[in-house]
C-alpha cells in the first residue's frame, strides 16, 4: 500500500471538545504542486537573498541578519493574544508588502469560537493532557 495516499493510523483519541470534528482523511499532506511551489517560495528568495549577501558582503552579514531574525522571531505575546512581530517584519521587509492577509483574515474579525487559552499555553508548552474518562 503507498504511504502517501493511504489514510493515517489513529494513536489517540480525537478530542472532539478542543479540536471539533475531524476526520483522518483531513490529515492527509497531499497538496496540488502549484500549491508546493507557492509555498516554498518566499524559503527559496530568502536563501538566494541570504547567497547573495554572501558573496558581496561576506559570511558576517548573513550571520548577523539571521542571528537578529531569531531574536526578533522569539518576541511574541501570550497564545490566542495576535503578536504584531513590527520588528521582525522591518527586517524581513513584509512591512512593504500588502496582500489579503494584511486586511483580511483577520483573527479579531473571525467569526469561528476563539480556542481556549489554557488549551493553547499546554500546546505550546507540550502538555498531554489525559483524555476524560466516562463513567459506565
Amino acid at each position: 500500500m503507498d504511504d502517501s495516499t493511504s489514510l493515517p493510523m489513529l494513536t489517540v483519541p480525537h478530542d472532539v471538545f478542543r479540536h471539533g470534528l475531524g476526520t483522518l482523511k483531513d490529515d492527509i499532506g497531499q497538496q496540488h504542486v502549484v500549491e508546493a511551489i507557492q509555498k516554498n517560495y518566499p524559503r527559496q528568495q530568502e536563501q538566494i537573498r541570504q547567497e547573495t549577501m554572501r558573496s558581496v558582503y561576506g559570511s558576517a552579514l548573513p550571520a548577523r541578519m539571521a542571528l537578529e531574525r531569531q531574536i526578533l522571531g522569539r518576541v511574541q505575546r501570550l497564545p490566542g493574544i495576535e503578536s504584531s512581530r513590527l520588528g521582525l517584519d522591518s527586517l524581513t521587509g513584509k512591512l512593504d508588502e500588502f496582500d489579503f492577509d494584511t486586511y483580511l483574515n483577520r483573527p479579531t474579525e473571525s467569526e469561528a469560537i476563539p480556542t481556549d487559552m489554557h488549551s493553547l499555553m499546554e500546546a505550546q508548552l507540550n502538555l498531554q493532557t489525559k483524555p476524560a474518562s466516562r463513567g459506565i
